[in-house]
């Protein structure tokens, strides 16, 4: 029952506001309705899959483009989403109106007719068909295009709340308005026929991009994760994460974030992540100490932080692919650090809490080990996990050059593994010894991963030499043999029950069963990471596989566990199967928010291209700034927080990087700021997520109350200072592209790394203000100002010794020639913008291995003159690096700068360490003659 004095929910309201949010909270009581949603959830699934597959190239049958998926996709959620999705909270939920059946039936054929109106046969009685009249519709076509996007937009106020609705609503209604908006904001207006044409029947609006990674990438990734949730994936992340963690002190909060983090991998939902772990999480933080708005907090804060974790960012990855031009891998490798990061320094700031509050963690089911272990515990074990996932990053992106090696550096790889399973065996004994079983199972985990991933990466180069086209069916054999070795060796533990939270957790499982009951889980994991990462395909056809390989887990892991348990098998497959209807049931209705959202989304980006609005934005966000560069990052992290407010994860990225991204470009060329172009999408998605915190709209904070019974406007504000280290992250990459390993070699990745890692830690602790101690107000700011020295030790060198000396432009040639192959120069330039207004930018010119200063600046595609002084651009190449640096006719280089010699950077690390040693010693001190806080007694 719900708890209405502390306005804590029932579990069935928990599951009502996932379902109202996420899946829709709908529930027929006729079992043929219910059954026609269910049919056509699965028919969604079934026809993603199919398109995903290789089986319509091979077999010539069912093969659709794009361009004919999208408006089959946007028809099955526009269907679900009328069927699913109430109009009004008081609207019948056991019960469809007969309305509703006519919505959704009406929205589905406006979306099906950009599909059965393109096709010969419509041809063939009409005489014409869609694509037949670009940019020229009929009246036909326009009714329908308007009728379209009434029901898409109703549809989205029903399926994610008001928000997005009325944001694509203002857009369509600038665009129709521009001539009467005032000053700067005014344009030219379009015609209603040229607005219908151009948002629902070209691909620039509804049904342009991001419509079609949702249809081709996001919805197997979404299945994906459904399928692995069904098979018990989420329960033995949670039960993982608790067995390792839940022991520590503020264990259950430390633990919250390791399995949200897992969740996180395998949903692309803040909300139904929060939900899920915290029913389980936050009740545990609340017995060992936590206030119910702190624990809702750390929820809200590590199911946010999911969204930012790749391989699947929210299906935000994708979305960049597609609007960056570069590849997925890419976009894992930039996104990597910062993620791991950040949920590194939420487990700190946990950890503060608890050591500020005296909290005690949660007994084992084991002997209780001493405090000073624990903590020797904690810290290995996050060593390992930093080692283990640089290891596993760094040893991909040594695969590719590994195939032309020779066998010494497989010898030095297994070497390696030798000696970290000798390190574990040595764990194992000191473990007996002083109960850290962490050391030995983390040191094993790493052995096994140097062994196992070159072991793997050799037998699979081996068998494709030897096998040739038969090669996928040796793969998939061998894959299946390792499946039922695992379930084997998992079978000898006893299966992790679903815990009931309202029920009182006094003794955590063991760690060493817990973990080795479900490893057969990792394997689909693994061949997705294999396929993406090391493989290469298509994100499309690696999440396929992952797919497929989860089918077939499920359908075999229920046999298979009985078989091996000695149980008796009868109904096992049967389960299964069940499992597996429920699990493509499952994925396609966590679909359609997304699917609507993307299509929606796509209405604000139609407004963006046809009206320009983005360098009115521009403008404002200038005008603001007075182009102060740290001004327009703020100002724009702000418009980013404020068009993020209450969207789903995937058209919260959608919006604000269509019209926040190109201002950051813009203003910063500008004001001599020269972010890549992955940058600033991370920037704009970073804060754009974090609206799912922010009071007083944030929608994940509202979940968490819901469940710990805090108020949900305190829980957003202790959330969104929990989430400080996440909003920091994104100025930092703009000035430090190394934390995105941008150019930058494996050593120096390492070391970014750890440094980045280091300084998060310490700005945490000055945010804090608790170090090993409580801190004073000046060592707090001696901690923040020691973080930002560690992050970005150049600023301070900068100032010290310039990086750049002012040239004459008349001497670019020589300055060229005697500059430092692969270094960039940087040329102040004056032109005029689009419309005619004088304008200055910062343009750089990448310096070339050629002899002489003429043939560098030849190869990078820049001509020059002199005329009355002044050295005037007189061509940029066509398709020249010098083009794409913004260089055109008739521009006046003003200024030219070239690299100067400086001093290491990193010698400012000596005095901010230095004053890190000083802070250290004074408040151990401090501690040592300050008596400990009493603990809170567990149940309180």
């Amino acid at each position: 029952m719900a708890q209405e004095d502390t306005g804590k929910l029932s579990s069935e309201e928990l599951e009502d506001l996932v379902a109202s949010t996420d899946t829709g909270g709908r529930k027929p009581t006729n079992h043929s309705v219910a059954l026609l949603i269910a049919g056509t959830a699965l028919a969604w699934s079934l026809f993603q899959v199919w398109i995903a597959s290789p089986l319509p190239y091979t077999t010539g049958f069912g093969v659709f483009s794009s361009g004919e998926a999208r408006p089959i996709h946007l028809a099955f959620a526009l269907f679900l989403a009328y069927l699913a999705y109430p109009a009004f909270k008081s609207s019948p939920r056991r019960v469809i109106p007969t309305g509703d059946w006519a919505l959704a039936i009406g929205a589905a054929c406006c979306s099906l007719y950009l599909f059965v109106f393109d096709t010969e046969i419509i041809k063939s009685i009409m005489g014409t068909r869609l694509s037949d009249r670009p940019n020229n519709p009929n009246q036909l076509d326009v009714i329908v295009s308007v009728l379209g996007i009434i029901l898409l937009l109703e549809a989205t106020r029903r399926a994610l709340g008001p928000p997005l609705m009325i944001v694509a609503i203002v857009f369509l209604g600038y665009t129709f308005l521009g001539p009467y908006a005032p000053g700067f904001l005014a344009w030219k207006g379009a015609s209603f026929n040229a607005v219908a044409y151009h948002q629902w029947l070209s691909t620039e609006g509804v049904f342009g991009i991001a419509l079609g990674v949702s249809t081709d990438l996001v919805f197997l990734f979404v299945l994906f994760g459904a399928l692995l949730d069904k098979a018990g994936a989420g329960n033995y992340f949670i039960k993982v994460a608790f067995s390792l963690m839940g022991h520590l002190s503020g264990g259950p909060a430390k633990a919250a974030v390791v399995a949200s983090g897992m969740t996180g991998l395998i949903s692309g939902s803040s909300i139904a992540n929060v939900v899920t772990t915290g029913t389980f999480t936050i009740p545990m933080m609340r017995r060992v100490g936590f206030s119910a708005e702190k624990a809702g907090a750390v929820e809200v804060a590590s199911s946010v932080n999911g969204q930012i974790m790749p391989p699947v960012m929210g299906a935000a990855a994708f979305l960049m692919v597609e609007y960056i031009g570069i590849s997925y891998f890419e976009v894992v490798k930039h996104a990597f650090v910062p993620a791991i990061i950040s949920y590194i320094a939420l487990v700190y700031i946990v950890h503060l809490e608890a050591k500020k509050l005296g909290m005690a963690g949660l007994d084992r089911a084991t002997e209780p080990k001493p405090l000073k272990w624990g903590l020797i515990s904690f810290g290995i074990t996050m060593a390992i996990i930093l080692a283990a996932a640089s290891a596993i990053y760094y040893l991909f992106l040594a695969f590719e050059a590994l195939q032309e090696a020779d066998s010494r550096v497989l010898a030095i790889a297994v070497i390696l593994g030798i000696i970290f399973t000798i390190f574990a065996m040595l764990g194992a004994r000191l473990s007996e010894e002083r109960k850290i079983q962490v050391i030995s199972t983390g040191a094993q985990v790493l052995g096994f991963t140097v062994i196992g991933a070159f072991g793997v990466f050799y037998l699979i180069q081996t068998v494709s030499a030897l096998a040739g086209a038969a090669t996928p069916w040796i793969i998939a054999a061998l894959l299946a043999v390792t499946y039922v070795g695992l379930v084997r060796f998992c079978a000898s533990y006893p299966e992790l029950e679903l815990d009931d939270p309202n029920e009182p957790v006094v003794r955590l499982p063991k760690p060493g069963p817990t973990v080795k009951s479900g490893l057969h889980f990792l394997l689909p994991v693994l061949v997705l990471i294999w396929c993406l990462m090391v493989e290469r395909l298509s994100p499309s056809l690696s999440a396929f596989w992952a797919t497929a390989f989860m089918i077939f887990i499920l359908l075999t892991q229920r046999p298979l566990f009985a078989m091996f348990r000695g149980e008796n098998r009868d109904g096992a497959f049967a389960r299964g199967f069940n499992e597996l209807i429920d699990g493509m049931i499952a994925g396609a209705r966590n679909m359609i928010g997304i699917g609507i959202a993307t299509a929606a989304a796509g209405i604000i980006v139609g407004a963006v291209s046809q009206t320009g609005v983005g360098a009115v934005l521009a403008a404002l966000v200038e005008f603001l700034s007075q182009g102060q560069i740290m001004l327009i990052l703020i100002f724009t992290a702000i418009l980013s927080l404020i068009l993020g407010m209450g969207l789903p994860t995937t058209a919260n990225y959608i919006v604000v990087s269509s019209l926040l991204a190109p201002v950051i470009v813009a203003l910063g060329q500008e004001n001599g700021l020269i972010v890549p172009l992955i940058a600033v999408h991370l920037f704009v998605f970073y804060f754009g997520i974090m609206a799912d915190v922010t009071p007083p709209v944030g929608l994940a904070s509202f979940a968490a109350a819901a469940v710990s019974g805090g108020d949900p406007i305190r829980t957003g504000f202790v959330a969104f200072f929990y989430s400080l280290r996440t909003a920091l992250l994104p100025f930092l990459f703009i000035f430090n592209t190394d934390l995105l390993l941008i150019d930058v070699s494996w050593a120096q990745g390492i070391f970014v790394f750890i440094i980045a890692t280091a300084a998060m830690l310490i700005f945490t602790a000055g945010s804090q203000g608790f170090f090993i101690a409580r801190s004073r107000i000046w060592e707090s700011l001696a901690l923040l100002l020691i973080a930002f020295t560690l992050f970005r030790p150049g600023f301070w060198m900068d100032y010290v010794v310039p990086p750049f000396s002012n040239v004459n432009p008349a001497q670019i040639v020589q300055a060229m020639g005697e500059a430092e192959p692969g270094s960039q120069m940087r040329a102040i330039v004056d032109g005029l913008d689009d419309v005619g207004d004088p304008i200055t930018l910062t343009m750089v010119i990448d310096v070339g291995d050629e002899p002489t200063g003429e043939e560098r600046l030849e190869a990078f595609g820049l001509e020059i003159f002199e005329d009355d002084g002044k050295v005037l651009v007189d061509n940029a190449i066509f398709d020249s690096k010098a083009q794409a640096a913004g260089f055109d006719f008739d521009q006046v280089i003003s200024q030219l700068l070239v690299p100067a010699p400086q001093p290491s950077k990193y010698l400012f690390y000596i005095p901010a360490l230095a004053l890190l040693a000083l802070i250290f010693l004074l408040q151990r001190r401090r501690r040592d003659d300050t008596p400990e806080p009493a603990t809170v007694e567990q149940g309180a």
